[in-house]
Parts: structure tokens; sequence; C-alpha cells
């Protein structure tokens, strides 16, 4: 297993038993995050495309905002056979540019829709050290470092976006 790999399952494993809050928050929404359009998907972090093209629930492809790998769920799945995207939401990984420190914190593009955030749910203090934990792991990798720092550029430069 090659370092990228290790990162990713390493991150799986401190993520395996947390969520975001202590139900099933896909009742509360009648799970919004797993539906979606042709546009809709989870991005694929580095390692993980492997994994999901074997997987006949999910459908990997480009998502061309990000140029970067996705999957688009094809039904009810397991959460322990979700790409780390989907176990990390609402929340993304970012990391500051210039320090190249990182950040859990609420995936921007979950804030519109997202009841967790729209009712101002109390996210799990065990889920959140998790994912910081789980993010200084991941960038032990200078591939995923990389993806991660990419993709907080794409999220972040609100100037580039089309309004």
């Amino acid at each position: 297993m090659d370092n990228k790999s290790a990162c990713i399952k390493k991150a799986y494993e401190y993520l395996e038993y947390v969520t975001p809050v202590k139900y099933d928050c896909g009742k509360i929404c009648n799970k919004k995050c797993c539906k979606g359009n042709d546009n809709d998907g989870m991005l694929l972090f580095p390692g993980e495309e492997e994994i999901f093209r074997q997987n006949f629930n999910f459908e990997v492809y480009l998502d061309k905002r990000y140029d970067s790998l996705a999957v688009r769920c094809k039904g009810p799945c397991r959460r322990n056979e979700r790409p780390l995207s989907c176990r990390i939401f609402p929340y993304f990984i970012y990391m500051e540019e210039k320090s190249g420190k990182l950040s859990a914190a609420p995936d921007i593009r979950a804030l519109d829709f997202c009841p967790l955030f729209i009712e101002k749910y109390v996210f799990d203090r065990r889920f959140l050290r998790a994912l910081r934990i789980a993010s200084a792991k991941l960038c032990e990798n200078a591939e995923i470092s990389d993806f991660i720092r990419k993709i907080t550029k794409k999220l972040t430069d609100f100037n580039g976006l089309d309004l």
C-alpha cells in the first residue's frame, strides 16, 4: 500500500464511528445531500479512485468545476462504504495558502441547504476532533495536501464565481 492509500485508510479509521451529529441527520432533510442531479456528486480525494471504480453503488466522473474526480451515488449505501467527502460532510478540510495551516470548517457549498447549518444544530465534538486528526494525517501525503490546497482555493475564490 502506498503512502497515499495508507493516509486515506487512516482517515477512514479516525472517522469510522463518529458523525457530525449523534443521530441520522438524513432524517431531518430526507437525505438531501445524497440526492441531486447529474451535476451533483462528492469529490474524491487522491487515492480513493481505485476504491470507487470497483464499487457499483457509485459512478466516478470528472467534475469540471473543480478539475477533480468525483462520485455520484446510485442509491443507499452504508456509511463505511462512502468516500471521505461524504464522511466529513457538511464540513470540509481547508488549507491556508501561505502558512499551510489546516482547518476543518463548514463546507461553503452546504451552507444554503444543509439543515444542520440553517437550523444551527450543535455538532458532535468527537466528530470535529476526529476530522482535525484525520486532516493532519491526510496531509502527510504531498498529493493529498496539494488536492486540499487546490480545492480550498476553488471554494474560497469568490472573485472567480459566476454570479
